[in-house]
């Protein structure tokens, strides 16, 4: 047997228990076909084999993303992008002019992420401005505008399209909302929870055709998650026109990663239009599969955040008079939704950042297991604070803990955290350790586009719990550390499981798709404080390149990759593999 693709003298972290590390494997449509030695994979070698000499780079399993949202991102880059552009209001101001100069005729003026927005007309951070719709209305009178605030919980509008949509001083708010008034009850412009989604909605009825969103938006982000390292990606909140785009670019050949699709449950959406929309998705799921996109079930929010007092809790708020946060949606709904979901083979990934929401969550887990016989992988996103009764519950009824580690160390939102909950609550704040040490599965998201997708900046917080950089100072609560060898293997097997791709991706082992990575430097024998800096060399999604480092392109131009193997076969990394049924 010769092999299509070999790769030799690299180091090789399998991710496989029976076989932890190689130096070469082989490729033949779209899967690994043999792992081991350079001697025993050189005799794969045929005359039309492509050898690649890893020049003794680190080659991982391609990573997995097990919840962000690739959809918000494209609609904040192509559209008004504080995120990657603004630090100082001069900063936004000339973004938001370059926008308006390039459309000038335009309806909606969208964007985001707004740092933290305040009630009561309180500071925007990044920009020393107050939370408040007058400062969009100086920019922009004429027409309605819409931001995003960074945690995706709530934006800031505009006067326009406030009046757009009809909402007044005297409008009410929301169920699961909060349209934000100051303290004479003039609205600030601040949007809460589901009353953001008032005016978001509004803005959504002039979406793109689903295939402009496929090639001009989806495909470029996608671009950018392969050159981090990502080969499989979680849509945690996935919209019809969304999910058809992805469709659209796997059946041309072009969808350069594997995605698992949740949809919105329609209880998440406050239009008629949106509900229908996002019911009749759910319905029609399967006919948008395709060899790369899996529609696995359904998302539902059951509370905000950890910091601004949002989380549902089991206990009260440090000072809060009893106060245990709001839910965004009935826990009740929820739970009988997820026994349905539950029995019609439709997983559940519920947000759940406080103790609280998460245990709604395992009880619901708790009462599918029992009325339903199933063992679906329904998961806890988040898992921000856990109450510690509740560790074991997640081995026991074989839930999925998710965890969103990229501000796990001490930072002002920590601190603020930490006043909301007092010292000894602090412990509970992402006890991934303990979750782990149950024997629980789990697995990570970084809830990108809320924080930033950079898996090497999680990898480094989960086994350090500081600032990326950082040896030392104060680590948040180092207990709850992991090593590099479990970080790398949630970021693969973990995300694989919650996938229900376990057989299929994660490792490098015979028989699986082969994606993988090579990256600069090898993870597992730098200081920890250094993980962050890792830059991928090439990544490959079922035998073929989807990323190549700038730098490796030169050698692959000037045919340098043959190394010590020159003479044994042609060399080439960028041989066009058609991935139709991978």
């Amino acid at each position: 047997m010769t092999a299509e693709l070999v790769y030799l003298n690299g180091r090789v972290h399998t991710v496989d228990p029976q076989q932890p590390s190689a130096t070469a494997f082989a490729v033949t449509d779209g899967r690994f076909v043999a792992v081991g030695s350079d001697d025993e994979i050189h005799e794969l070698i045929g005359p039309d084999t492509h050898v690649i000499d890893l020049r003794d780079n680190l080659v991982l399993p391609g990573l997995i993303d097990d919840h962000m949202h690739p959809d918000m991102a494209a609609e904040n880059y192509f559209n008004v992008n504080i995120d990657a552009e603004a630090d100082t209001w001069d900063d936004f101001v000339a973004i938001l002019q370059h926008y308006l100069d390039d459309d000038p005729d335009g309806d909606w003026v969208f964007g985001g992420n707004l740092d933290y927005l305040e009630n009561d007309n309180g500071t925007i951070r990044m920009f020393g401005k107050p939370s408040n719709k007058a400062i969009l209305d100086e920019l922009v009178p004429d027409r309605p505008m819409y931001l995003w605030e960074v945690s995706g919980h709530a934006a800031l509008v505009n006067s326009k399209a406030l009046e757009r949509c009809g909402i007044t001083d005297e409008t009410p708010d929301p169920p699961g909302g909060e349209f934000v008034r100051d303290a004479d009850g003039r609205l600030t412009g601040v949007l809460r929870e589901l009353a953001a989604h008032v005016v978001w909605e509004e803005f959504l009825k002039t979406h793109l055709p689903a295939e402009r969103i496929a090639h001009e938006w989806m495909k470029p982000v996608f671009l950018y998650l392969n050159s981090l390292g990502l080969t499989s990606i979680s849509d945690v909140w996935t919209r019809q026109w969304f999910l058809e785009s992805y469709g659209i670019l796997d059946r041309a050949g072009e969808l350069p990663l594997r995605i698992s699709c949740y949809l919105t449950d329609p209880v998440d959406w406050h239009s008629e239009w949106m509900k229908e929309v996002a019911t009749q998705v759910i319905i029609d799921r399967a006919s948008y599969e395709t060899d790369r996109v899996d529609v696995l079930g359904v998302k539902f929010v059951l509370d905000g955040a950890a910091g601004g007092r949002t989380a549902r809790l089991t206990e009260p708020y440090e000072g809060g008079e009893g106060y245990l946060g709001p839910w965004r949606n009935d826990p009740d709904v929820f739970h009988r939704k997820l026994v349905e979901y539950d029995a019609l083979g439709l997983t559940v990934k519920a947000h759940a950042a406080g103790d609280g929401a998460g245990r709604v969550v395992l009880d619901a887990i708790e009462a599918a297991r029992e009325q339903n016989g199933t063992d679906l992988r329904h998961s806890v996103a988040h898992t921000a604070i856990l109450h510690p009764d509740d560790h074991e519950r997640f081995r026991e009824l074989g839930a999925v803990a998710e965890f969103s580690p990229v501000f796990w160390y001490r930072m002002p939102a920590v601190e603020v955290i930490a006043d909301d909950l007092g010292t000894d609550r602090m412990a509970w704040l992402y006890p991934i350790r303990s979750i782990i040490d149950t024997g629980a599965r789990v697995s990570v998201g970084t809830d990108w586009v809320v924080t930033p997708a950079d898996p090497w900046v999680a990898i480094e917080t989960l086994v350090t719990r500081r600032a990326p950089g950082m040896t030392d100072g104060p680590a948040l609560h180092p207990e709850h550390c992991v090593t590099v060898e479990e970080a790398v293997h949630l970021y693969t097997m973990g995300g694989a499981y919650g996938q229900y791709r376990e057989d299929e991706i994660g490792s490098i082992t015979v028989g699986k798709h082969a994606d993988f990575i090579v990256v600069d430097q090898d993870i597992f024998s730098i200081p920890p404080h250094e993980i962050h800096r890792t830059q991928v060399m090439s990544t490959v999604v079922g035998g073929e390149d989807v990323y190549v480092r700038d730098d490796v392109q030169e050698l692959i131009d000037a045919d340098l990759l043959a190394g010590r193997f020159a003479g044994s076969a042609c060399c080439s990394i960028l041989r066009p593999h058609d991935h139709t049924g991978d």
